[in-house]
């Protein structure tokens, strides 16, 4: 009964012997894979240390690129006229996808199918190209208080005539003396719609030239790190606008950036994002190798003592079937 016991007792030890030098081995594995997975870290680390944005300099400042400084601030016209927001020194200078098509706003978009119609528009939210003609009304459409009759004016070179009827009135009382002046305001009109048509012509021009999408726009909206990233990735480009409303050739990243129109910075607000991201990754990766190493010395431990335990066993076994030959052969 004794052997029997021990033999059983054997049994059970072999096999957790067996399971823990399979815990040993898996683990060992997985602490393997934690060094694969803490070089990559690392590699991507210092990658994502080296990563660029696409700023402008305004203000005393570098800004990171935005959709407003490059293609305007929709109907508040008041940016490009009065200058109240920051404006690109080179106003053929665009945004386009990396197919050429001009990336619009909504407002530019429902603008220019309020003139052309909604099928100048797919399910994608692309647009195809169309008639220069066209964009004297869809300036207007989304310009409030000009028509496109005067956007027409200045785009062919011409004044805009402009006046408007003021009462007189007395200097010293303020009261009115019943007479009237018209003043003239063509000059300071034609200014402002030439400034307007300055800076949105290229932009439509090209779109008429190359066509137009929106399916970038939620994007955009929900990330404000996405024309740079975009930029920089190739998914956006940097385009000038010539005459004919194509583009010029010759005109990578580099160009721009060498000509002062844009800048490439190494983001430092990304910078101490990545590094906080980086920290916890390898707090990560590092809390799991110390399991790993406490559940390996347990493992370890367990072993050492069932070898012993194993070996105890097996000499009683031997000392029982030899005393069994013994008392036979006696």
């Amino acid at each position: 009964m004794g052997l029997a016991c021990s033999q059983i007792r054997l049994l059970t030890l072999t096999s957790r012997k067996a399971d823990c030098e399979y815990g040993i081995s898996i683990n060992s594995m997985e602490k393997m894979a934690l060094t694969r997975e803490q070089s990559e870290l690392s590699r991507e680390y210092q990658s994502k240390l080296q990563s660029k944005q696409i700023s402008y300099y305004a203000n005393g400042q570098y800004n990171k690129i935005n959709y407003n400084y490059l293609m305007g601030y929709g109907s508040n016209f008041l940016a490009i006229t009065n200058g109240t927001q920051a404006l690109k020194s080179e106003n053929s200078m665009i945004l386009t996808d990396y197919k050429g098509q001009v990336v619009m706003s909504d407002t530019y978009a429902n603008a220019i199918t309020s003139v052309l119609g909604s099928s100048a528009m797919n399910n994608k939210g692309q647009g195809g190209t169309f008639s220069t003609d066209n964009i004297p009304a869809i300036l207007a459409a989304f310009l409030p208080g000009y028509t496109a009759e005067q956007f027409q004016t200045v785009i062919d070179g011409n004044k805009v005539s402009s006046e408007y009827t003021a009462d007189n009135v007395q200097t010293v009382t303020g009261e009115k003396t019943g007479e009237q002046t018209v003043v003239d305001t063509s000059d300071a009109t034609t200014n402002q719609l030439q400034s307007l048509v300055d800076f949105y012509y290229p932009i439509f021009q090209a779109a008429a030239a190359n066509g137009w999408t929106t399916e970038y726009n939620k994007e955009m909206e929900t990330n404000d790190d996405y024309i740079s990233d975009a930029i920089v990735s190739g998914t956006f480009q940097l385009e000038t606008v010539n005459d004919e409303g194509n583009y010029d050739t010759g005109t990578s990243l580099t160009y721009f950036i060498t000509a002062g129109l844009v800048q490439e910075r190494n983001d430092s607000s990304a910078r101490e994002e990545v590094t906080a991201w980086y920290e916890a990754e390898k707090a990560r990766i590092s809390e799991k190798e110390d399991w790993l190493d406490i559940e390996n010395q347990d493992l370890s431990t367990e072993l050492e003592a069932i070898n012993t335990e194993i070996q105890s066993i097996q000499s009683l076994i031997d000392d029982a079937i030899s005393s069994v030959f013994d008392w036979g052969s006696g």
